[in-house]
């Protein structure tokens, strides 16, 4: 994983969280560091990407955080998550064993289970690569007869239980497949609806909820329902009503929608079930992850038995939650806090934020 911190020669606007950021690295940096930081701003490695001016305005990018950005930041506020390897954000195995008494969806741990035996309770199967984002790498498996299906796929119990242990020894997760809450079911076809929910730990030092954003499938044969691979994603508000929804469209800007474009089901309006039951989730799961990690991205999984915790992001996305709120983080609750964080950061921790960090897992 490559961690690159561009430091443009001056910050135009007034943009706080950037220049309580860059000011950081330039006060403890040496003069060979900012220089190198200028060069790497001078050959575009800073700043915005052609894909998010596509869908983030001037005004919203002016009080924004880029994808470019953010992990540098994020690294500083979240120093647990390196090494990769001990990360329980990063690393699926850890996070479901830190996560034990939380709600989780049914998974197959093959060191301490019988794989087969727990395969023969299941229907409906979900296999994660570990390491990964976006829904890159997800399988999903479904029983057919005596056997087993991946899309265009087919296989036997035995070649699937080969393969789910190839996943699990490189680090992957099994789990059930859970069902979407009814409520959902129409307007999230083919993967489960989650919420994303942004906690920080604010002035006080406790978790605070900063952010949500919902995501919904868009339908088709991927398992997942990330913005990137194509899908939905919009605001809530405190009540849990649903705004319109923004699509991805590739190298096109994000189309609206008041409804959904497959099954036309409202979305705009709509009153998210458990609302109240994933936010206190979310927050129970900032305070089990909370040494080493200021900030967390949770995705609450909103199932017919409930809201269950599927993964938690330490570097996670600031693009959705500024297209869908309409305003740069800078200009949030979120963006004051991160400022906060900043101004809590020691000499060592800055001079420990290098131009450039590569890391193996």
């Amino acid at each position: 994983m490559l961690t690159v911190r561009a430091l443009p020669l001056r910050d135009r606007g007034g943009n706080a969280l950037l220049r309580a950021y860059h000011d950081g690295l330039v006060r403890h940096w040496t003069p060979a560091q900012r220089l190198a930081g200028h060069l790497l701003a001078a050959l575009g490695r800073g700043g915005w990407t052609p894909a998010e001016r596509l869908y983030l305005g001037d005004a919203v990018r002016g009080q924004g955080l880029s994808m470019r950005d953010r992990k540098g930041l994020h690294r500083l506020l979240n120093p647990a998550a390196f090494p990769l390897a001990t990360n329980p954000l990063k690393n699926k195995q850890l996070f479901a064993r830190a996560a034990s008494g939380l709600p989780l969806p049914d998974a197959c741990d093959p060191d301490r289970q019988d794989l087969d035996a727990w395969l023969t309770g299941q229907d409906d199967i979900i296999a994660k690569p570990s390491y990964r984002s976006k829904g890159q790498g997800v399988e999903r498996f479904v029983r057919e007869g005596t056997g087993w299906r991946d899309g265009d796929r087919a296989m036997d119990a035995a070649q699937l239980a080969t393969h789910l242990r190839r996943v699990w020894r490189q680090g992957g997760v099994i789990q059930q497949r859970l069902p979407t809450h009814g409520a959902l079911a129409d307007l999230s076809p083919g993967a489960l609806s989650t919420l994303r929910i942004v906690t920080c730990l604010n002035e006080q030092g406790e978790p605070e909820i900063c952010d949500m954003a919902l995501r919904l499938s868009a339908g088709g044969p991927r398992p997942v329902d990330n913005f990137n691979a194509g899908n939905l994603v919009l605001a809530v508000d405190g009540a849990g009503r649903c705004g319109p929804a923004w699509r991805s469209g590739g190298k096109r800007p994000p189309s609206r929608h008041i409804s959904h474009p497959v099954t036309g089901v409202a979305i705009e309006g709509a009153l998210l079930p458990d609302h109240a039951a994933a936010q206190a989730l979310a927050i129970r799961a900032h305070e089990r992850f909370r040494e080493g990690f200021t900030l967390i991205g949770w995705d609450i999984g909103l199932t017919a038995q409930g809201p269950v915790l599927i993964e938690g992001n330490w570097n996670p996305g600031t693009d959705i939650v500024q297209l869908v709120n309409g305003r740069g983080l800078a200009d949030s609750r979120l963006g004051i806090l991160y400022g906060h964080a900043l101004s809590r950061l020691t000499a060592e921790d800055w001079r420990g934020a290098r131009v450039v960090q590569r890391d193996r897992r």
